[in-house]
């Protein structure tokens, strides 16, 4: 038997996405799901936790952080820098420190023999989890109110 859950954390919702359960709509903050009751109810509860201490919610939370940056004045042979601000969060989460930001480049301060690693790391975010967690973010924050207690 089918029911419906919802969450109004917009990390917890696409961290369920990304574990395959169903969105069906939306209704102000709320994302609501739908869960085979006598199989998902538990799981679905227990995924809502996990993602609070999951790598998930340390992303989240850089790129919240990374969003309140102002403008700023950059020594440029000291930095590098990337446009994506999730590229920019999976950098952070690995202890490179942030110099600013000019428009929607985001500098990090680079040691000499650094350059190799950062351009690594900007490469292995786009084939990994934590940009399909990005993507899921950015697929929710695009859903109208849609739900219908008839659905």
């Amino acid at each position: 038997m089918s029911s419906y859950k919802s969450v109004t954390d917009l990390g917890s919702a696409a961290y369920l996405l990304m574990h395959n359960y169903k969105v069906i709509g939306k209704r102000g903050k709320e994302i609501i799901f739908v869960i085979d009751e006598d199989k998902d109810s538990d799981q679905f509860e227990q995924l809502i936790l996990d993602y609070l201490s999951s790598e998930f919610h340390r992303f989240d939370s850089c790129i919240m952080s990374l969003k309140k940056i102002g403008e700023s004045n950059i020594q440029l042979r000291t930095s590098r820098f990337v446009t994506d601000l999730g590229a920019a969060a999976y950098i952070l989460m690995h202890k490179y420190k942030v110099m600013g930001r000019r428009g929607k480049a985001i500098y990090f301060e680079i040691e000499e023999n650094g350059q190799e690693k950062f351009d690594e790391l900007s490469l292995e975010y786009l084939s990994g989890e934590f940009h399909r967690f990005d993507s899921c973010l950015m697929s929710l924050k695009k859903i109208n109110d849609s739900y219908t207690s008839k659905q």
